[in-house]
């Protein structure tokens, strides 16, 4: 685009009709900072409508984290419990990408790390979440490091959270970023029953141990007899009951 061509883009008419973050959103997602933007209405508009589909993330969010956790011995077997450490693992983790991108002056790259953080959250507010603390703090990490880009509609979304705005980064917990748990697919007689994060190298015995414990799957164990165990190391357990 050029002043000569007359097809430049004015922008004030484009933050008057998406608004700022929708716009700096798509600058930002459009191309690295050394190459020249190539303006496209559709852009324009998928920026516009990820900033809409943020916020509807957030009340579903803000839903969530005031939710009262209600047991029930009749739980559907497809509901999903999402624990901590898949919480934490995946905040920090995105913490650190987001802290490096910024660094490296990656502003598409943190772009894309955005649409992860909404892809994540938007998941597992589907399913169960024991520790809603855990839900909420690491949330609200990660809408601080959202800031800097699209700082009105994150403004917005503390606010609702009732967390004021302080210009401090967000602690990273690099214990997380050591990948010392391993999701292990548990099976009962050969039927996939759920899949869940235990400890790297956890031993046969340990690892039935928490699984008979797990509420989650201690019904299946419930006047049966384990006759086999079938133990690949960090990957699958598959019990043979009877």
């Amino acid at each position: 685009m050029s002043k000569s061509k007359k097809n430049t883009i004015d922008p004030e008419i484009m933050i008057n009709n998406y608004g700022a973050d929708a716009v700096r959103l798509f600058i930002l997602s459009d191309s690295p900072p050394e190459k020249d933007i190539q303006w496209s209405d559709q852009g324009m508009k998928s920026s516009f409508k990820f900033v809409q589909k943020f916020w509807n993330l957030n009340l579903k969010m803000i839903s969530k984290c005031n939710e009262i956790q209600i047991e029930n011995n009749l739980k559907n077997e497809k509901d999903k419990i999402v624990d901590e450490y898949e919480i934490n693992s995946f905040s920090n983790i995105i913490l650190d990408k987001i802290t490096y991108n910024i660094e490296n002056f990656n502003y598409n790259v943190i772009i894309a790390n955005f649409y992860q953080i909404y892809n994540f959250f938007n998941k597992i507010v589907e399913n169960k979440i024991p520790n809603k603390k855990v839900l909420k703090d690491n949330y609200i990490k990660i809408l601080k490091s959202m800031y800097p880009v699209i700082p009105h509609i994150i403004s917005e979304c503390l606010s609702s959270f009732d967390e004021k705005i302080k210009l401090e980064w967000p602690l990273i917990d690099k214990s997380f970023l050591e990948k010392n748990v391993m999701k292990i697919v548990i099976q009962i007689n050969g039927k996939k029953r759920g899949v869940n994060n235990f400890k790297k190298n956890i031993d046969e015995e340990e690892l039935t141990n928490e699984i008979i414990k797990n509420s989650e799957y201690s019904k299946y164990f419930e006047n049966k007899k384990i006759m086999k165990k079938i133990y690949i190391k960090n990957k699958i357990i598959n019990f043979l009951l009877k």
